[in-house]
Formats: structure tokens, sequence, C-alpha cells
């Protein structure tokens, strides 16, 4: 009997386990059904027997699994149905004006919120970059206007290479003098370097001051500055011209009568016979100490712009554009970002809204046309199962001796439609409240970009970029 029963739902269902092929609902073979449970021949058997007895007022065992086996399947695919109800419904939001509208008013009230939390930031770390930019920009430019410049500033690239260059020059300057004043020097060689590394700290840091400050002078647009400048830097030349002078005849002197009188002795003969030296080095060492000299120079005059005070004023304003640059691009180009993104969502809303109404019309005709497929298929379900339990009962009549049961006169039907379940209905049922019109959903949306744009806007005129700020 159980191996009837697996033959019958096998034949219900078909080869591939399935009732229900996509789209329609596939039709039941009630003679192949019938041949497969041999209803005839067990029909007759059993009414020779007269089963089921007269009395009988429920289906028998052959009954049963006829009408079980259709009712599980038609369970089956009950609940395929409900699966199906559930797509049509997610398609139905996906086309919802109220849900798009909903996802893009949420969307852009959170964007407007961090624009308007972004001038709160904005006021508190861009304000007093913005305000000390203007101030460096504006010293900047009165500057320019007062002295009559037009060009950049000339910015050195690395000011901490030239001060390790002087640093270098002294030491070679030491080293090399060290060996001119090592004779007659009472410890040699390292008293030499000693008395020589005091000339050339003198020597260097001076002549770099004298390029730094009066020779640059000499470019200035007030001319009484410019002679000031002139007159500072001749005299600032002579003095080196002298210094270079007594080191060359105090190596003479240390050299002829010690360390004790070479001083008074240098002094005396500076001053009587400048250019009169005992030794060719002692020319080597003035020569050297003024190579030196103009190359501390060079660099004090090349270690700013030339124009006084130019570089540094120059300087402040570039430092203040950096500082409000990377304070500007850190705070805005998420919000760039996020206001792009924003309003390419809300023109995408409105583009697809208009679109809504004839695809969610679509999506309901395609759920009825596939209830009323359904319906159709709960019709066949019990046509099928009355015609099988009609043919077993008709061969169970016709072999019997005795009286049929009166519940062979009664049609069988299921238990219940799915088209009036409860996960059905919640499924079909149309969103409350009222629909919106399409056209108003896009003017709000409309405003809401507007409202997006406008409030970036606000904040990029509040705080422009440098390269967009007003003079």
């Amino acid at each position: 009997m159980l191996g009837a029963f697996r033959k019958l739902r096998d034949a219900v269902r078909g080869d591939d386990g399935r009732g229900k092929a996509q789209g329609y609902m596939k039709p039941i073979d009630t003679d192949d059904i019938a041949r497969e449970m041999k209803l005839r021949e067990v029909g007759s058997d059993r009414g020779r027997q007269n089963l089921p007895p007269s009395n009988a007022t429920t289906l028998d065992s052959i009954e049963q699994q006829i009408t079980q086996a259709l009712e599980g399947e038609w369970g089956w695919h009950g609940s395929d149905l409900i699966n199906n109800l559930r797509a049509y419904a997610s398609r139905l939001i996906a086309v919802s004006i109220q849900t798009e509208l909903a996802n893009l008013r949420l969307s852009a009230t959170n964007t407007l919120a961090r624009l308007r939390n972004a001038h709160h930031r904005a006021e508190a770390e861009l304000g007093p970059l913005r305000e000390t930019f203007i101030a460096y920009r504006d010293e900047l430019a009165d500057f320019q206007k007062k002295h009559r410049l037009k060009r950049a500033a000339r910015n050195p690239a690395n000011r901490l290479t030239t001060l390790g260059l002087l640093v270098v020059l002294i030491g070679f300057e030491s080293a090399l003098n060290g060996f001119f004043f090592a004779k007659g020097a009472d410890l040699g060689l390292i008293g030499g370097i000693g008395t020589a590394l005091g000339i050339s700290f003198v020597n260097v840091i001076f002549s770099f001051g004298l390029g730094l400050f009066p020779m640059r002078w000499v470019n200035h647009r007030n001319w009484l500055v410019s002679i000031f400048g002139v007159i500072i830097s001749i005299g600032g030349v002579l003095a080196l011209i002298g210094l270079h002078g007594f080191a060359a005849h105090y190596r003479d002197a240390t050299a002829a009568v010690g360390e004790d009188r070479a001083l008074v002795t240098a002094l005396t003969t500076l001053r009587t016979s400048p250019f009169a030296l005992a030794d060719l080095n002692s020319f080597y060492l003035f020569g050297l100490g003024l190579v030196l000299s103009a190359s501390a120079i060079w660099k004090g005059c090349t270690f700013d712009d030339p124009y006084p005070r130019y570089g540094a004023c120059y300087r402040r304003a570039v430092d203040a554009r950096e500082a409000y640059s990377d304070e500007h691009a850190f705070l805005f180009e998420d919000l760039e970002d996020i206001k792009e993104t924003t309003v390419a969502e809300l023109d995408a809303g409105i583009r697809r809204i208009p679109l809504f109404p004839q695809q969610a019309a679509q999506v309901r005709a395609q759920r009825e046309a596939h209830l009323r497929s359904f319906q159709t298929y709960e019709g066949n379900v019990v046509a099928a199962g009355n015609r099988l339990l009609a043919l077993y009962r008709d061969t169970n009549r016709a072999a019997r001796s005795t009286p049929v049961p009166s519940y062979f006169d009664t049609a069988w039907k299921l238990p219940r439609s799915f088209l009036t379940d409860t996960a059905v209905l919640v499924e079909t049922a149309d969103p409350s409240g009222s629909p919106i019109d399409p056209h108003t959903a896009l003017n709000e949306l409309r405003s809401l970009s507007k409202a997006v744009l406008d409030e970036y806007e606000a904040l990029i005129v509040r705080y422009p970029h440098p390269t967009q700020m007003p003079s």
C-alpha cells in the first residue's frame, strides 16, 4: 500500500519532483495516476470484498491516499505561491514612490545635517586660519605696492644647507690657517689651529652678516636706505681686508718675535707697511681669507630675497595660505564627495519616479495573473481528485454485491483555498496611507537637491579655497 502511495505522489509531482513549472501550474495527468495506482483493479478487487462497508462514513485507505497526495501537492504549491507573492511585494516596494521618496529624503536630510555641522567646524577650525591668511596676504600686497614689487619673492630651497655650509667654511679655513700659524706658535699645530679658529669664525660670521643685511639694503627703494647700505657694505669689505691683512702680519710676527709680542708687532707692521709680508705663506693666508669671505658674503646675499624684508613677508603669507589650504582640503574633501553622491542619488530618483506607476501596474498585473492561475490550479486539483475517486468508486460499485456507502455520491473538496490564507492576504494588501502624486514627489526631490547645493554653496562661499578667495 505504501508503494502505491509513493507512485501516486510521484505521478502527481512529475519526474522533476515539482508540480509547478515557472509561470504556470503543471497539469495533473489522472490517466497516468490511475494506471500507476491500478485504480480499476484495486476498485474491482475491493468491490468484490464489499469494501468499504455499506455503512462507512469516511473515506477508505485508497481514497485517503488519493486525497492526501493531492492535498500534499496542493500545499507545496501553496508555499511556492506565498514565496512568489513575497517576491512580487519586494518588486512593488522597489518601484514604490513612497519608499523611494522616504529613502532619498533620509539621505538628503543626513547630508544637510552634515553640511550644517560643517559650518560649526569651519568656524572653529578654518575661521582663525582664514583670518591669519587674509592678514598676511594683505600685508604682502601692501608691501609689494609700497615698494613697487611685482615679482614673487625668491625663497631659498633649503636655508639649513646654507647654515651647514657656513660651519664647513669655518672648519675648512681653520684647518688650513692652522698650518700657516703653526710656525712660531708655542703649541705648534694645535696652537695654530686655535688661533686660526678665532679668526675664521669672525671672518665667516661677519662676512655672512655683511651679505645678509647691508649689501641687500642697497636694493631698497628708499635712496637713503640704499646709500646707507652702500656705505656700510664698503666699510665692511674694508674691515674684512684689514682683518685678513692683520692675520697675515700676525703670522709673520708670530714667527719672528713669538706669540707674546706678536700682537703689538703685527699692528705696527700693518700700519707702517701693510703690503710688506715676510713669508709667501702669509700671502696665501691673506688670499684664502678673502676667498672664503667672498663665499660667505655670497651666501648671505642669497640667504633671502635680495629686497630687504620681502622674503619674510612673502613666507608668512605662503605659510598661512598652506595652513588654511590644508585644513580646507581636509574639511571639504569629504563634503564634496557627500554632496555629489547625494545630488546624484536625487537626480536618479527624479529620473526613475515617473516610471514607477507603469512599472508597479505591470507587477500588479503579473501578480493578478499568477493568482488567477493558482485559482485555476486549485480547481484542477479538485477536478483531478474527483475523477480519480469516481474511477475507483465506479469500478468498486460495479463489483459489489452490497450497496455502496452513501458518501460515494459526495464530491471531494479541498479543505480551503490558499487564496484566502492570511499570508496571501498580507502579501497582496496595498500599503496603508494615501498614494503620493509623482509630481509632488518630484517637486520635493528637486527642493531637496537645491537645498543641498545651496547649503554647500553657502559654506564654500564663506570659506572659499585660497585660489577662489577675493582680493
